[in-house]
Protein backbone atom coordinates (compact mmCIF):
# COMPACT_ATOMS: atom_id res chain seq x y z
CA UNK A 1 0.00 0.00 0.00
CA UNK A 2 2.83 2.40 0.69
CA UNK A 3 6.53 2.13 -0.71
CA UNK A 4 9.57 4.38 0.20
CA UNK A 5 12.26 4.12 -2.47
CA UNK A 6 15.59 5.08 -2.06
CA UNK A 7 14.22 8.22 -0.18
CA UNK A 8 16.65 10.72 1.26
CA UNK A 9 16.65 13.75 3.18
CA UNK A 10 18.79 16.78 3.88
CA UNK A 11 18.60 19.40 6.90
CA UNK A 12 21.35 21.75 7.41
CA UNK A 13 24.53 19.17 5.65
CA UNK A 14 23.05 16.51 7.71
CA UNK A 15 21.73 13.74 5.55
CA UNK A 16 18.44 12.62 8.18
CA UNK A 17 17.08 10.32 5.41
CA UNK A 18 19.70 7.85 3.64
CA UNK A 19 18.09 6.14 0.28
CA UNK A 20 15.64 4.34 2.78
CA UNK A 21 13.66 1.90 1.20
CA UNK A 22 10.81 0.23 2.83
CA UNK A 23 7.37 -1.41 1.68
CA UNK A 24 4.39 -1.14 3.80
CA UNK A 25 1.65 -3.58 3.01
CA UNK A 26 -2.26 -3.57 3.23
CA UNK A 27 -3.91 -4.01 6.70
CA UNK A 28 -0.66 -4.59 8.11
CA UNK A 29 0.91 -2.53 11.48
CA UNK A 30 4.66 -1.58 11.00
CA UNK A 31 6.24 -0.29 14.00
CA UNK A 32 9.57 1.79 12.92
CA UNK A 33 11.79 1.52 15.76
CA UNK A 34 15.36 3.61 16.19
CA UNK A 35 16.78 6.48 18.82
CA UNK A 36 14.78 9.46 19.03
CA UNK A 37 16.24 12.37 16.10
CA UNK A 38 17.12 9.01 13.72
CA UNK A 39 14.38 9.96 11.37
CA UNK A 40 11.46 8.26 12.07
CA UNK A 41 8.77 11.02 12.13
CA UNK A 42 10.45 12.87 9.11
CA UNK A 43 9.87 9.87 7.53
CA UNK A 44 6.06 9.90 8.59
CA UNK A 45 5.94 13.69 7.22
CA UNK A 46 7.27 12.44 3.98
CA UNK A 47 4.06 9.77 4.05
CA UNK A 48 2.02 12.73 4.40
CA UNK A 49 3.01 15.06 2.14
CA UNK A 50 4.07 17.44 4.97
CA UNK A 51 8.00 17.07 3.46
CA UNK A 52 8.97 16.56 -0.05
CA UNK A 53 12.30 13.90 -0.38
CA UNK A 54 15.67 15.79 -1.47
CA UNK A 55 16.03 12.41 -3.78
CA UNK A 56 13.38 9.22 -4.17
CA UNK A 57 9.52 8.58 -4.14
CA UNK A 58 6.95 7.42 -1.89
CA UNK A 59 4.20 6.12 -3.38
CA UNK A 60 0.60 5.40 -2.26
CA UNK A 61 -1.27 3.14 -3.87
CA UNK A 62 1.00 3.57 -7.22
CA UNK A 63 0.72 7.62 -6.29
CA UNK A 64 4.28 9.40 -6.24
CA UNK A 65 3.13 11.71 -3.32
CA UNK A 66 5.92 14.05 -4.57
CA UNK A 67 4.72 14.70 -7.67
CA UNK A 68 1.37 15.65 -6.37
CA UNK A 69 0.03 19.52 -6.42
CA UNK A 70 -1.34 21.02 -3.55
CA UNK A 71 -4.21 20.17 -3.87
CA UNK A 72 -4.21 16.41 -4.84
CA UNK A 73 -1.83 16.02 -1.44
CA UNK A 74 -4.67 17.74 0.74
CA UNK A 75 -7.23 14.83 -0.64
CA UNK A 76 -4.71 12.58 -0.55
CA UNK A 77 -4.20 13.39 3.09
CA UNK A 78 -8.14 12.73 3.94
CA UNK A 79 -7.20 8.78 3.69
CA UNK A 80 -4.63 9.23 6.71
CA UNK A 81 -5.58 9.58 10.16
CA UNK A 82 -2.64 10.84 12.78
CA UNK A 83 -2.03 10.97 16.05
CA UNK A 84 0.74 13.39 17.01
CA UNK A 85 3.45 13.00 19.46
CA UNK A 86 2.68 15.83 21.46
CA UNK A 87 -1.60 15.37 20.89
CA UNK A 88 -1.54 18.90 18.84
CA UNK A 89 -5.14 19.51 20.32
CA UNK A 90 -6.15 23.19 19.85
CA UNK A 91 -6.36 24.54 23.51
CA UNK A 92 -9.25 26.93 22.61
CA UNK A 93 -11.09 24.52 21.33
CA UNK A 94 -13.89 21.75 23.17
CA UNK A 95 -12.92 18.13 22.82
CA UNK A 96 -16.02 17.71 20.53
CA UNK A 97 -14.66 20.40 18.12
CA UNK A 98 -11.44 18.93 18.16
CA UNK A 99 -12.42 15.45 17.20
CA UNK A 100 -14.56 17.21 14.78
CA UNK A 101 -12.42 19.79 13.30
CA UNK A 102 -11.60 18.18 10.15
CA UNK A 103 -15.26 17.05 9.16
CA UNK A 104 -15.71 20.61 9.49
CA UNK A 105 -13.18 22.18 7.57
CA UNK A 106 -13.22 19.06 4.66
CA UNK A 107 -16.79 17.74 4.12
CA UNK A 108 -20.51 19.04 3.77
CA UNK A 109 -21.71 16.64 6.76
CA UNK A 110 -24.51 18.64 8.64
CA UNK A 111 -24.00 19.33 12.47
CA UNK A 112 -26.13 16.68 13.60
CA UNK A 113 -24.09 14.69 11.39
CA UNK A 114 -21.05 15.34 12.87
CA UNK A 115 -21.98 15.33 15.81
CA UNK A 116 -22.69 11.84 15.96
CA UNK A 117 -19.48 10.73 14.55
CA UNK A 118 -17.57 12.87 16.89
CA UNK A 119 -19.49 10.74 19.63
CA UNK A 120 -18.78 7.60 17.48
CA UNK A 121 -15.23 8.42 17.84
CA UNK A 122 -15.03 9.00 21.18
CA UNK A 123 -17.07 6.20 21.56
CA UNK A 124 -13.88 3.88 20.30
CA UNK A 125 -11.33 5.28 22.51
CA UNK A 126 -13.40 5.00 25.70
CA UNK A 127 -14.02 8.77 26.36
CA UNK A 128 -17.99 9.17 25.55
CA UNK A 129 -19.19 12.31 27.25
CA UNK A 130 -16.84 14.48 26.95
CA UNK A 131 -17.26 16.66 24.46
CA UNK A 132 -17.73 20.01 26.53
CA UNK A 133 -14.27 19.82 27.57
CA UNK A 134 -11.29 21.78 27.07
CA UNK A 135 -7.43 20.22 26.68
CA UNK A 136 -6.98 21.70 29.73
CA UNK A 137 -9.20 20.05 31.51
CA UNK A 138 -7.70 16.14 31.01
CA UNK A 139 -4.78 13.91 31.65
CA UNK A 140 -1.94 13.37 29.33
CA UNK A 141 -4.01 9.89 29.03
CA UNK A 142 -7.01 11.19 27.68
CA UNK A 143 -5.20 13.60 25.47
CA UNK A 144 -3.74 10.92 23.27
CA UNK A 145 -7.02 9.77 23.17
CA UNK A 146 -8.70 12.27 21.87
CA UNK A 147 -6.34 13.09 19.29
CA UNK A 148 -6.61 9.53 18.46
CA UNK A 149 -10.46 9.94 18.47
CA UNK A 150 -9.58 12.86 15.72
CA UNK A 151 -7.27 10.81 13.36
CA UNK A 152 -10.18 8.61 13.53
CA UNK A 153 -13.09 10.27 13.05
CA UNK A 154 -12.27 10.95 8.97
CA UNK A 155 -12.37 7.33 8.84
CA UNK A 156 -8.91 6.76 7.25
CA UNK A 157 -7.81 3.99 5.75
CA UNK A 158 -4.15 4.29 6.66
CA UNK A 159 -3.26 5.57 10.81
CA UNK A 160 0.12 7.25 11.95
CA UNK A 161 1.18 6.97 15.08
CA UNK A 162 4.23 9.16 16.47
CA UNK A 163 5.62 7.86 19.58
CA UNK A 164 1.97 7.37 20.90
CA UNK A 165 3.05 6.06 24.55
CA UNK A 166 5.93 8.79 24.77
CA UNK A 167 5.12 10.70 28.48
CA UNK A 168 2.79 8.33 29.86
CA UNK A 169 3.09 5.70 32.61
CA UNK A 170 3.31 2.24 31.70
CA UNK A 171 -0.64 1.76 32.51
CA UNK A 172 -1.50 4.17 30.65
CA UNK A 173 1.23 3.55 27.82
CA UNK A 174 -0.53 -0.17 27.78
CA UNK A 175 -3.80 1.29 27.31
CA UNK A 176 -2.91 3.18 24.03
CA UNK A 177 -1.23 -0.17 23.06
CA UNK A 178 -4.74 -2.11 23.49
CA UNK A 179 -6.54 0.99 21.51
CA UNK A 180 -4.30 0.66 18.51
CA UNK A 181 -4.48 -3.06 17.87
CA UNK A 182 -8.58 -2.00 18.47
CA UNK A 183 -8.34 0.53 15.75
CA UNK A 184 -6.77 -1.78 13.82
CA UNK A 185 -9.38 -4.95 14.36
CA UNK A 186 -12.25 -2.77 14.35
CA UNK A 187 -11.93 -0.53 11.69
CA UNK A 188 -9.37 -3.09 9.15
CA UNK A 189 -6.74 0.04 8.77
CA UNK A 190 -3.13 -0.11 7.80
CA UNK A 191 -1.24 1.09 10.76
CA UNK A 192 2.21 2.73 10.87
CA UNK A 193 3.73 3.36 14.27
CA UNK A 194 7.09 5.23 14.99
CA UNK A 195 8.54 4.95 18.47
CA UNK A 196 11.74 3.53 20.65
CA UNK A 197 8.96 1.83 23.52
CA UNK A 198 10.07 -2.35 22.69
CA UNK A 199 6.99 -3.44 25.15
CA UNK A 200 5.13 -1.71 22.61
CA UNK A 201 6.36 -2.69 19.82
CA UNK A 202 6.23 -6.14 20.51
CA UNK A 203 2.93 -6.16 21.69
CA UNK A 204 1.17 -4.12 18.45
CA UNK A 205 3.38 -4.98 15.50
CA UNK A 206 2.96 -7.38 12.50
CA UNK A 207 6.17 -6.42 11.56
CA UNK A 208 9.27 -4.30 12.74
CA UNK A 209 11.63 -1.93 11.06
CA UNK A 210 14.95 -0.67 12.67
CA UNK A 211 15.64 2.31 11.39
CA UNK A 212 19.42 3.33 11.75
CA UNK A 213 21.80 6.13 9.90
CA UNK A 214 18.77 6.95 7.91
CA UNK A 215 17.79 3.80 6.42
CA UNK A 216 16.27 0.64 7.55
CA UNK A 217 18.46 -2.00 8.36
CA UNK A 218 16.40 -4.90 9.05
CA UNK A 219 12.94 -6.13 9.01
CA UNK A 220 11.19 -8.85 10.43
CA UNK A 221 8.50 -10.18 12.54
CA UNK A 222 8.61 -9.08 17.24
CA UNK A 223 9.53 -12.42 17.57
CA UNK A 224 12.31 -12.43 14.55
CA UNK A 225 13.74 -9.01 16.02
CA UNK A 226 13.35 -9.83 19.08
CA UNK A 227 15.70 -12.59 18.32
CA UNK A 228 18.39 -10.63 15.81
CA UNK A 229 21.75 -10.96 15.82
CA UNK A 230 22.55 -7.78 13.78
CA UNK A 231 24.65 -6.05 17.08
CA UNK A 232 22.87 -2.69 16.03
CA UNK A 233 19.53 -3.77 16.58
CA UNK A 234 20.83 -6.35 19.60
CA UNK A 235 22.03 -2.92 20.90
CA UNK A 236 18.77 -1.37 20.96
CA UNK A 237 16.07 -3.56 21.90
CA UNK A 238 18.21 -4.51 24.91
CA UNK A 239 18.52 -0.96 25.74
CA UNK A 240 22.70 -1.46 25.93
CA UNK A 241 24.90 1.45 26.61
CA UNK A 242 27.74 -0.30 25.32
CA UNK A 243 27.92 -1.42 21.57
CA UNK A 244 28.14 -0.05 17.56
CA UNK A 245 25.73 2.51 18.48
CA UNK A 246 27.70 5.58 19.67
CA UNK A 247 26.72 9.03 21.11
CA UNK A 248 29.43 11.60 21.19
CA UNK A 249 28.28 13.48 23.40
CA UNK A 250 27.78 10.96 25.88
CA UNK A 251 31.32 9.53 24.96
CA UNK A 252 32.42 12.72 26.13
CA UNK A 253 30.53 13.26 29.01
CA UNK A 254 31.84 9.75 30.13
CA UNK A 255 35.87 10.32 29.15
CA UNK A 256 35.26 13.86 30.71
CA UNK A 257 34.33 12.50 34.09
CA UNK A 258 36.62 12.80 37.22
CA UNK A 259 34.45 9.97 39.27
Amino acid sequence: MIEAIQVTKTFNGRRVLNRLSLRISKGETLVIIGRSGCGKSVFLKHMIGLMRPDEGQIVVDGVNVAGLSIKEINRLRMRFGMLFQAAALFDSMTVGENVGFNLIEHTDLSEGAIHDRVEEALELVGLKGIQDLKPSELSGGMKKRVALARAICMRPEILLYDEPTTGLDPIMADAINDLIIEMHDKLKVTSVVVTHDMVSAYKIATRIAMMYQGQIIQVGTPDQIRHSQDPVVRQFITGSAAGPITDVNFKSLKGGSSE
